[in-house]
């Protein structure tokens, strides 16, 4: 789900807390940064062990129902049809997750307000008591309830949201990224070996993408004031005290990417770290970290400064 471009965000914010702090050791900014990206990884697994804590809620109301002192026809033949989604119990029955909920202490213990409050939120709309009064439900049905509960009701949950939040601040970051990854996720879900899905990993290539995380942190830090002689030199009419902290870590990150990564073309090195600034600059910062870059990379490739393994990864 984290591509290159999500991996250079949590560097960019890794280095500046690490600059911020005056700390010296790289090994311990190294640490927080693996641990802001593995961090992430849970929103998307707490997202994916509601449909568990929204099975045993209904299952829960039943029973209720069915001990009330009149209980009406309705309360003791409930439609099951809910229950017996199959793809909520292919989540629930699937191993991958539930070793992964262990592993990272993911529970709702404490929740059951909330859980009750979401589950009741949802019961009560139009779509599902219709889906509930199918005479038959079929693998699709089953599908669409869960994409609209996610949608509907998860997604857009400030309660969830507060949650998450409160537990961790690394837990907001790439929050949109894990939902849309947990919608694949049910997509993937086949009705034949249903608990068997594959759930989908943190980093595609998680070797390559932890390397590269690993040496642009260190490589930064470790070349840190030449970077910044670098950027003083092109400067011009600004002294470099009075330009933003972010935006002089955001251009030794891409001095770094550009001069000693041999395997990442120019020109796609650019393009990633002008989108960074449009998020993490003003306007004004942007034009002058894309002047800047440029003058850096006419200069360089002059000095022969900027060496690309492979045919065209110069241009």
């Amino acid at each position: 789900m984290l591509n290159r471009r999500h991996i250079r965000e949590k560097v960019l914010k890794t280095l500046y807390a690490f600059f911020q702090s005056g700390n010296t050791e790289i090994h311990i900014g190294e640490k927080e940064l693996f641990h802001s990206i593995d961090k992430v990884y849970d929103v998307y697994l707490i997202y994916m062990s509601l449909l568990s804590e929204f099975r045993d809620a209904a299952e829960t109301l039943i029973h209720e129902r069915k001990q009330k002192h009149l209980p009406t026809a309705e309360d003791l033949n409930p439609s099951l049809h809910f229950l017996n989604n199959r793809v909520i119990q292919a989540v629930v029955r699937n191993t991958a997750l539930n070793q992964l909920l262990e592993k990272h202490k993911i529970n709702w213990t404490g929740q059951q307000d909330l859980i009750r409050k979401l589950f009741m939120q949802f019961r009560n709309e139009e779509q599902f008591i219709a889906y509930l009064n199918k005479s038959q439900v079929s693998f699709e049905d089953d599908r669409e309830l869960v994409f609209w509960i996610y949608e509907t009701i998860v997604f857009p949950s400030e309660l969830i949201e507060q949650l998450l939040e409160e537990r961790s601040i690394y837990w907001l970051d790439e929050i949109e990224l894990m939902q849309s990854g947990v919608l694949k996720t049910i997509k993937l879900i086949k009705e034949e070996n249903a608990s068997q899905f594959t759930l989908l990993p943190l980093q595609k290539e998680s070797d390559e993408d932890r390397k590269f995380a690993k040496e642009l942190f260190r490589l930064t830090v470790s070349h840190s004031e030449e970077f910044e002689q670098e950027i003083s030199k092109r400067a011009a009419n600004w002294e470099i005290e009075r330009v933003a902290k972010m935006d002089i870590i955001l251009m030794k990150m891409a001095i770094c990417e550009l001069s000693l990564f041999p395997s990442i073309p120019v020109k796609v090195s650019l393009d990633e770290y002008i989108e960074l600034s449009k998020d993490y600059s003003s306007p004004q910062s942007k034009n002058f970290i894309n002047g800047i870059l440029d003058k850096i990379v006419a200069d360089f490739k002059r000095d022969n400064r900027i060496q690309k393994v492979g045919r065209g990864l110069l241009e």
